[in-house]
Formats: structure tokens, sequence, C-alpha cells
């Protein structure tokens, strides 16, 4: 078998060296002498791929993006020049112990197609990180049945593919999207196995809140319309709520006790206004989206690589 290893990273010079040799010296301990490194610079600020550059080696390549896209489209980037009959993809930070390797391998010879990595436990990060995201993946799994369930998401980290399952991603042009929820739509053979999550030797996560949050937006509007059904629902209930109080105003005002008019008049416009505001939100995301898509504009662009033979979507 060979094998390709993508990573894609962003400012992490400090690490990048680090994460490479580790690489190289646990597929030398495992006995894979066909393999490719390809690490997916992602336009950082600082000298990530001329780090990568110094090591010379045929099978090192390091892409660099003409803009910042992401680490998932810096994925796919990676997974687009890849040429291994299998794909791991990897983080730079070295926190991920990738000597679940063999065990990830054992698991692919038995005939899954993609092996998610998870961590035993999250007990490190902050605790408002991780019950959001546990709850995020519990209601996403709830409501959308194309999705794996037999994969906590919420621990997942890494992964590796099979040539079958990259060829199905580069399939998909579509560029607003979660490519963890790609792969889970997709629906092929799936397993799994645990590691201890190391502590970040160096530089700090790239990961934000507020970069969570938008991911998870992107999952949900990619893969679902659940969003717009909770727009019917919400006026739905709006509107009952609105008929059992206009109901209720009239039998007050035949029984000679009309309601004061300026407060309940105001509490329903701001209410109405405020709901309709949100829907119009939720309705330009979609359209945003769809535009965003019939350009066709290309996912990435390269802007140099170590080699020669760059590829462009």
């Amino acid at each position: 078998m060979n094998i390709s290893i993508v990573i894609p990273a962003y400012n992490e010079e400090p690490n990048i060296a680090n994460a490479i040799l580790s690489v190289k010296d646990l597929v030398a301990r495992v006995g894979i002498r066909d393999y490719e490194i390809i690490v997916v610079d992602d336009h950082s600020d600082d000298n990530t791929f001329e780090a990568v550059k110094k090591f010379g080696a045929d099978n090192i390549n390091c892409i660099r993006l003409s803009r910042r896209s992401g680490s998932h489209t810096a994925l796919r980037a990676g997974l687009a020049n890849s040429r291994g009959d299998a794909v791991l993809c990897i983080a730079a930070d070295g926190q991920e112990d990738i000597g679940v390797l063999p065990e990830m391998i054992k698991k692919r010879l038995a005939g899954a197609k993609v092996i998610w990595a998870l961590k035993k436990d999250r007990k490190a990060e902050a605790w408002h990180m991780r019950k959001a995201a546990q709850l995020f993946y519990r209601i996403l799994l709830l409501l959308d049945e194309t999705q794996e369930q037999n994969i906590d998401f919420s621990r997942a980290d890494f992964f590796m593919l099979d040539r079958t399952v990259v060829k199905a991603i580069n399939a998909c042009p579509e560029k607003n999207t979660s490519l963890f929820g790609l792969i889970g739509w997709l629906g092929f053979r799936s397993d799994f196995v645990e590691y201890d999550r190391k502590p970040r030797v160096r530089g700090k996560t790239k990961w934000s809140f507020k970069r969570r949050l938008r991911l998870a937006r992107d999952w949900i509007i990619a893969f679902s319309g659940l969003p717009l059904k909770i727009m019917s629902i919400m006026g739905a209930v709006v509107a009952t709520a609105g008929f059992i109080y206009g109901a209720f105003l009239i039998i007050h005002a035949i029984v000679g006790k009309p309601a004061p008019g300026w407060s309940s008049i105001m509490v329903a416009i701001f209410v109405l206004g405020g709901l309709q505001m949100m829907m119009l939100g939720v309705i330009g995301e979609y359209l945003w989206r769809n535009l965003d898509e019939s350009r066709k504009r290309p996912l990435y662009f390269v802007e140099t690589s170590t080699s020669n033979d760059e590829t462009i979507r």
C-alpha cells in the first residue's frame, strides 16, 4: 500500500518540521516505503512554506494557497493533489497521536473506507467548547439521518480515507460546506480508533470559538433544510399566538375591559419584526450560498509549490 499524508498548516513554522519528522519516523517503523507528505500552507504569514522546502525531498511537497481559505479547504487541496491508495489527514500542531496508524490500516484492510481517530476524552478543553460541540453534534445526528450515527464527531480530529472516498470528495466541487459533513454524507463504510491527545508544544490553536460557529453554520446549511423548517414552525407558532391574543382582546372588549393599546401593539411589532428579520436572514444565507456556487469559481488557487505538479480546484 502507498499512502499520502496531508497536513494543512497556517502559521505553523515552529511545529511543521517536527510534524514531518514524526510522520517519517512512523512510516519507517510501520514499514511503509512508498509514501508522500503534502503540506498545504494556507497562506501563512510566517515561513511555513520555507520550513517545508528545506527538506528538499521528492516525496515531501508543500502547496501554498493564494489566500487564506480555512483548514477544510486546505485539506481538500491536499486531497486533490494526493496520489496514495489511502490518505491520512492530520494537523500540523503535533497534538494528534499518529501512532494509531497501524490500527487504522488494519481497519481499512478489514473493509472500512473512512477511519476516524477519536479523542478518548476532551477534559483538557474549555468546558464551554466541549459542551457546545457535544450539543451541536447530538442535535445534528437527531435531525439529519444521512450522517454517520456510530461516529462521535465531537471527538473526531483526524482521519484516513480510501482512494474511493477521495475521488468522491473531489467530485463534489461545492465551496460552502463542511468536509466532515461531506464525508459523513457520502455514506461510505466508516470505523474509528481512539487515542490520547497530546498537549500543544508551541503556538496557539487557530480554532477559535468564532471559527467553530462558522463551521457549524456551514455544516447545517449545506446538509440540511433545518433552518427553513424552523422558520415555518416559528411562523406557525407566532401566527397561532397572534390569533389567540386577538381572541383574548375581543373577548375583553365585549365584557367591557379593553386592553391598553400602546404597550400591546409595540410588543407585537417588536416580536413580529424581529422574527421576520431573522427569517429573512436565514433565507439570505441560502440565497448567498446559491449565488456563490453559481459563479463556479475555483475552490482555491495555488500560489506556489515545491513541486512543478500543481493542481487548481
